[in-house]
């Protein structure tokens, strides 16, 4: 009597996640899709009595949930690049995001223009709205301090991944983030703001892939 339920739940959401994939992800990641399923069911059966599960069974959650993380990296990644085949031409900032995915996921600069570009630095300014008023930070990063000068170069189709994206920190704020690049000889800063959980929360239309602009010269 309790098996039919629990398959009733697996297909149910099995159906609902291949609706929010890329098509092609549905189809060639079919697999994956149905066994994160099967872990998201019997994560949630433990996740009800959080606060209340027993010590005993942390163990097991904590198995289930990181391998559930795993396949929604996989299926996160897959995503992200299908949608990236079909962006128009363009400088582009992606994040890739599926539910209960790792924290930590990168950011990569995605060249689908004509020409040759080469990756400088960045810098960002990050708020949040709060009850006392305005969070926010910056930061900043260039390709020698991070280590990615030998690679800095994207071809026409390249992508470099620039830098780290924390969903429960960074996903708290709105970021307008610059990109310093080295096109034809000339520097330039472009420009693009993401807005919460990697743009994921407000803007799930851009699917992950936030459009550079050219800032004014």
């Amino acid at each position: 009597m309790i098996r039919q339920p629990i398959r009733d739940a697996v297909l149910s959401l099995t159906t609902r996640l291949v609706e929010e994939c890329h098509p092609q992800v549905a189809q060639q990641h079919s697999a994956e899709l149905a066994r994160y399923a099967r872990l998201n069911c019997a994560c949630d059966a433990l996740e009800s009595f959080h606060g209340l599960r027993p010590r005993a069974d942390d163990d097991a959650f904590d198995v289930l949930s990181a391998r559930r993380a795993q396949h929604a990296d996989l299926i996160a990644a897959a995503n992200l690049q299908a949608w990236e085949q079909q962006a128009p031409p363009g400088l582009y900032l992606a994040i890739p995001y599926f539910s209960r995915c790792s924290d930590k996921q990168p950011v990569w600069l995605v060249n689908r223009s004509e020409q040759r570009i080469t990756y400088l630095g960045r810098r960002l300014y990050a708020f949040a709205s709060t009850d006392d008023g305005i969070d926010e930070y910056q930061r900043s990063g260039n390709a020698f301090a991070d280590g990615i000068a030998g690679s800095a170069e994207l071809a026409p189709g390249g992508r470099l991944q620039i830098e780290q994206y924390s969903m429960s920190f960074d996903g708290d704020f709105v970021s307008n983030r610059r990109v310093i690049l080295l096109i034809d000889g000339e520097r330039s800063e472009w420009l693009t703001s993401i807005s919460k959980l990697g743009g994921y929360l407000w803007d799930e239309e851009r699917r992950g892939l936030h459009r550079l602009e050219r800032g004014e010269r």
